[in-house]
């Protein structure tokens, strides 16, 4: 799998993967606004054989990261793409990073996923989709290493 940077020219992909997978799926226009950002953003694709089988939409501010959309197109999901995929983006682009998110408390596949690669739940926020659902907001702290005293 290649992860790059993405571009305006892959807004229809994008935007026809986030159709398929979301019931309340981002505008064209809010993706292609995110792709147009030219301050703070870490937007990438994951691709294989050149094809976009995902994306990941981010904001950032000196070491904080805020997770806007990840995502795997249903042919490629259940076969520990989306893993590898984080582990990329946490690694290369975050590893300096308190990254922060939010996901549907029933996300259960998701949920796992953040908790997999240590993310802790630090909030709930009611009624934060548009559909009523709950939030459950997860932080990943970046690695500090504090000096022992003697």
């Amino acid at each position: 799998m290649k992860c790059r940077k993405a571009h305006l020219e892959d807004l229809d992909i994008i935007f026809k993967i986030e159709q398929k997978l979301f019931n309340q799926p981002w505008t064209k226009k809010s993706i292609y606004n995110e792709l147009n950002r030219s301050k703070n953003t870490l937007n990438l694709v994951a691709e294989i054989d050149e094809k976009i089988i995902g994306y990941f939409f981010s904001h950032f501010f000196e070491r904080e990261a805020h997770i806007l959309n990840l995502a795997i197109d249903f042919p490629y999901q259940h076969k520990g793409l989306g893993k590898i995929f984080l582990n990329k983006i946490i690694n290369k682009y975050l590893k300096e990073a308190n990254v922060f998110l939010e996901v549907k408390r029933t996300n259960f596949p998701a949920i796992n996923l953040y908790l997999s690669f240590g993310f802790e739940e630090i909030n709930i926020r009611k009624d934060y989709y548009s559909d009523g659902e709950d939030a459950l907001e997860m932080v990943k702290k970046m690695n500090s290493y504090d000096l022992v005293s003697s």
